[in-house]
């Protein structure tokens, strides 16, 4: 696996970017290099109607500067708000506490705490935290990403985080590529050879037809790119037609 460093000045830039309150914000080293250390990415993806800019802390200290929902942090992906980069956080193994909240206007004090949960990280391993759904039923799923790959073609894992339907089947083009995946649940990893010409990704309801409506489509040669392993997620809601609510299939890179 090859090395990622990312120098403070980028880091500064990514974090101020999500931010209003640049002065204060944290700069987090990223570097994948300690077998004793373990890594984190967290996928922000809970779809409340307002949206609102949220901070994401770890063991008590905010690790984030200002995001919205359906953003993976630190490093992001496709159709997503996140950066385009395939970063995890560098921290000490063990029980991690994560939370989500609103800060105070112009701070970094929590004033809204959305969600909180602890994580049981062993050294060595990469790890994404799924945040999805709101209020009282807001919760994260912790997956164990593995980053090895295929030098002949893109590899994949699909995970359903959309709360109100129950299982769902992806497709790439007319192709069958994940079947049955319930909700909170994800499938083992599958490859595909990469295509002359990109593919749209669909998700559509365990049960319905290929050719019936997708709940989401998304077209992208980046998704479909040698030497890549990608998370593919559902999200949202099903009927729901505001850009905050409504249901993507949306990529994350985690290599």
């Amino acid at each position: 696996m090859k090395k990622i460093s990312l120098n403070i000045l980028t880091l500064a830039l990514i974090f101020a970017l999500g931010s209003c309150d640049k002065k204060a914000e944290p700069i987090a080293i990223l570097d994948y290099g300690d077998a004793n250390a373990t890594f984190l990415k967290i996928n922000y993806l809970s779809a409340y109607p307002a949206n609102p800019n949220v901070q994401l802390s770890i063991n008590g200290t905010r690790v984030s500067g200002l995001i919205t929902g359906r953003t993976p942090f630190p490093g992001g992906g496709y159709n997503t708000n996140g950066s385009n980069f395939p970063d995890y956080l560098k921290l000490t193994p063990g029980a991690t506490a994560l939370s989500v909240a609103i800060p105070k206007l112009n701070t970094n004090t929590d004033s809204i705490v959305l969600f909180t949960t602890s994580l049981s990280l062993a050294s060595g391993k990469h790890y994404t935290a799924h945040v999805t759904d709101t209020g009282v039923n807001t919760k994260a799923v912790l997956i164990e990403d593995n980053l090895s790959f295929n030098d002949t073609t893109s590899r994949y894992r699909f995970a359903n985080m959309m709360p109100n339907v129950p299982s769902i089947d992806l497709y790439y083009g007319t192709t069958l590529v994940s079947s049955g995946i319930p909700y909170l649940g994800y499938s083992n990893y599958f490859d595909i050879p990469v295509p002359a010409t990109a593919q749209t990704w669909a998700i559509r309801e365990t049960g319905t037809l290929p050719t019936s409506t997708a709940l989401a489509t998304y077209s992208s040669t980046n998704t479909s790119l040698r030497n890549r392993v990608y998370t593919v997620f559902a999200l949202g809601y099903k009927g729901q037609t505001a850009t905050a609510t409504k249901p993507y299939v949306s990529f994350l890179l985690n290599k």
